[in-house]
């Protein structure tokens, strides 16, 4: 008989839901409402029965609710609650009755700028604010014409407020949902009136999350648990080896096992498809796959790639990218430092539904790209693209970009056309974190020349990285071609927040068989992780403190000032700590937002314990406090999971395959947590993924102040230090 602790067991899930009904009122900072939105499942493309569409993001339903479509996917960043919340304050809608509708592939979700319907790269509140505002203040004007022609009023007497249209001189109000029908006839507005600031009753507020109390009692649908009828479940293993060609596979067994359907050769694999996924997982665990070694896999080894990075850095060649201003004298410093490729490790690994048949192909997928996906299955199934439908499951078990590639997607896909049937594909968590598309691994050197108090006046970076943009925006193919170099894997350097005279930027693309992609914080993590440890170093040896040296270098900056100037006080800069005690800082003017941060540690030994962590930042205006703090404090443990761990590669092999040899921060290693965020008049920054970027360089910088240590590289282990 199974135990509770077997995911197998059914009894699981309904244990975690009466626990959680029985300690829900004692669960620390989780606040549970009756009177805020829920998220209640996928938008069909068009409305259901009975609902009135009044623009694509909103519509009324017969149950007088207010439904509002969510075009980013909820990957945990709280984003299913800010955007929403943006447009029911337009719309003057009461909170508690709206309902949240995951948005299908359509036109009028695709990202404003690009046109491509996807989630990641901290983009969603910046590209999607105004079009929030735009399309509640659309939906207001349509309901308060159609109630002022009801009433034969004025529309300057009317205003919305709870889910009503009111007339201010006679209070009488209509419900929204009792002028849909009249309001849906009449046009759109294409320049609608924005409410003043003082009127909004929800931007700026910490609203409960809405994803936060289905995920508590255990309701919540991701991928993993989504079912259609008469679904099998597939399980795959692809070679051990990235790079390496099967040669055979022995699935006897496998096939006379209970529940087994099929046994499907991969074009580097094999799947098993069964009723359950625990039978696949069985018979899949009895096939042995023989496999010959490649080029490719050789050649998908660290050591292989770290000397042939070596080489590029003293013989290499360089693709020129920026060179700019006065470089004079002779350079006084020049460091070398280098990131290592990492992997996603989402809680929740690759998993997809899919059902082809001859006339058409339906998906199911916790995924970052809908229209990537589309596109990628139109050429996988040779469909055409209105056959093809790709829905977003509401919940989603973690992303950082790995969920925008739609490898798994088609693997599923392929899968059910094959066995004739809607198939469940789920990776285990050792096929996941060998079938990753890796953070890459990169290498920058920078020099300086300065003045004679030891201020940079000039800088030169030469970087060494594959392509991160390539697998999920394929038109840079051209660029990478003609000019050499990859804008994402630049991040940070091309637009330097420190002011000096000149600058020159240099790249060497490596082409390698180690498949890399975006990764939560991209070019700004390793190539800050690289310019904060330089700035530290150029202070030390100028006999300068860091932060008063990156306040010179900030002085044209008065938003960077004034950053600075509050993190000295939160982080008790000024006060002295004991031996093996110490402070480290980092800047960065990262995906739209000024952060500065402060690590404070104790080093003994080889240990390193963070106690505390310091961070400010400036994202302009804060439209949810609670939801934009718990962004940069998560993200300052991902930062940890940065310093802590590292992908490695042997012949092919993946090194790391699961969370016993890629180790993740413990909360034992979590460090009390100092927020707070500077309003301005800035345009508005993302905060999902700028805290990860100081988090290492902070941190090094600390390490070094600390004992002496200077710490070039990540992780801490290549150094013989560890978190304690």
């Amino acid at each position: 008989m199974p135990s509770l602790s077997d995911p197998a067991n059914p009894k699981r899930r309904r244990l975690v839901q009466a626990s959680a009904a029985l300690w829900g009122g004692m669960l620390v900072g989780v606040e549970m409402s009756a009177n805020a939105a829920r998220l209640v499942g996928a938008a069909q493309t068009k409305p259901d029965a009975g609902a009135v569409e009044l623009t694509a993001w909103v519509r009324i339903t017969p149950e007088r609710e207010v439904a509002l479509v969510v075009s980013q996917a909820e990957l945990g960043q709280g984003i299913s609650t800010t955007l929403p919340a943006i447009l029911a304050d337009e719309l003057g809608a009461d909170w508690a009755d709206v309902r949240l509708l995951t948005a299908p592939l359509r036109q009028e979700y695709r990202h404003p700028k690009y046109q491509w319907m996807f989630t990641g790269n901290s983009e969603s509140i910046q590209s999607f604010y105004d079009v929030m505002r735009n399309m509640g203040a659309a939906a207001r004007e349509m309901l308060t014409l159609a109630a002022c022609q009801t009433w034969r009023a004025d529309v300057a007497d009317c205003r919305t407020e709870n889910s009503y249209v009111r007339h201010v001189p006679t209070e009488r109000r209509i419900h929204f949902a009792d002028l849909a029908g009249a309001a849906a006839l009449l046009p759109v507005p294409q320049a609608p009136i924005l409410r003043p600031a003082a009127e909004l009753r929800l931007i700026g507020r910490p609203l409960p999350r809405v994803d936060v109390p289905d995920k508590v009692s255990g309701r919540a649908v991701f991928g993993i648990d989504f079912a259609v009828p008469g679904m099998l479940v597939a399980a795959v293993r692809t070679v051990p080896a990235i790079g390496a060609q099967v040669t055979s596979f022995d699935a006897t067994a496998a096939k006379a096992m209970p529940g087994v359907r099929a046994v499907l050769p991969l074009p580097n694999g094999v799947a098993v498809v069964a009723q359950r996924y625990w039978q696949a997982a069985r018979a899949l665990a009895t096939i042995r796959i023989d496999f010959a070694q490649t080029e490719a896999s050789r050649s998908a080894d660290s050591a292989v790639i770290e000397a042939g990075y070596a080489r590029v850095m003293n013989d290499g060649p360089w693709a020129p990218v920026l060179a700019e201003g006065v470089f004079a004298g002779k350079p006084a410093f020049e460091a070398i430092y280098a990131s290592p490729f990492a992997a996603h490790a989402t809680m929740e690994p690759m998993n997809c539904v899919a059902s082809v048949t001859a006339e058409r192909c339906e998906v199911w997928a916790p995924t970052q790209g809908q229209d990537l996906a589309a596109l990628a299955l139109q050429y996988a199934l040779g469909m055409a693209p209105e056959r093809i439908s790709v829905n977003r499951t509401p919940y989603i078990g973690g992303g950082f970009g790995r969920r925008l590639l739609p490898d798994f997607v088609v693997q599923a896909a392929l899968i059910s056309k094959a066995v004739g049937a809607p198939v469940k594909l789920m990776w285990d968590r050792e096929e996941d974190m060998r079938r990753d598309f890796y953070r890459p691994a990169s290498a920058l050197r920078l020099v300086a020349h300065t003045d004679g108090h030891g201020l940079p006046t000039a800088v030169l970076a030469q970087l060494i990285s594959p392509t991160i943009l390539l697998p999920v925006f394929p038109p840079i193919q051209k660029t990478l071609d003609e000019k050499g170099f990859d804008p994402s894997a630049l991040e940070g350097l091309l637009e330097l927040p420190y002011k000096v005279a000149g600058r020159r930027v240099e790249f060497h693309l490596p082409k390698l068989s180690v498949p890399t992609s975006v990764m939560r914080t991209t070019g700004y993590g390793p190539n800050l992780f690289a310019l904060e440890s330089f700035i530290d170093e150029l202070a030390h040896r100028a006999h300068r403190d860091p932060l008063a040296m990156r306040r010179q270098l900030l002085a044209h900056d008065p938003h960077a000032l004034h950053v600075l100037d509050r993190l000295a006080v939160l982080s008790r800069w000024a006060q002295p700590l004991t031996k093996g005690y110490a402070r480290g800082l980092a800047f960065a003017n990262a995906f739209g937002t000024l952060i500065g941060m402060v690590a404070e540690v104790h080093v003994k030994a080889s240990t390193v314990r963070v106690m505390r962590v310091t961070a400010v930042a400036d994202s302009g205006q804060v439209l949810d406090p609670g939801i934009a703090r718990a962004g940069i404090e998560g993200g300052i443990v991902f930062g940890m999971a940065y310093c802590k761990s590292e992908v490695r590669f042997e012949q092919g092999r993946v090194l790391q395959d699961n969370f016993s040899t890629y180790v993740m921060p413990y909360l034992a290693e979590c460090p009390e947590m100092v927020i707070e965020f500077v309003s301005s008049e800035r345009t508005l920054g993302g905060v999902g993924e700028v805290s990860p970027v100081t988090l290492p360089p902070a941190l090094a910088n600390a390490v070094f102040r600390a004992s002496g240590q200077r710490v070039r590289s990540m992780p801490l282990s290549r150094h013989g230090l560890s978190f304690a």
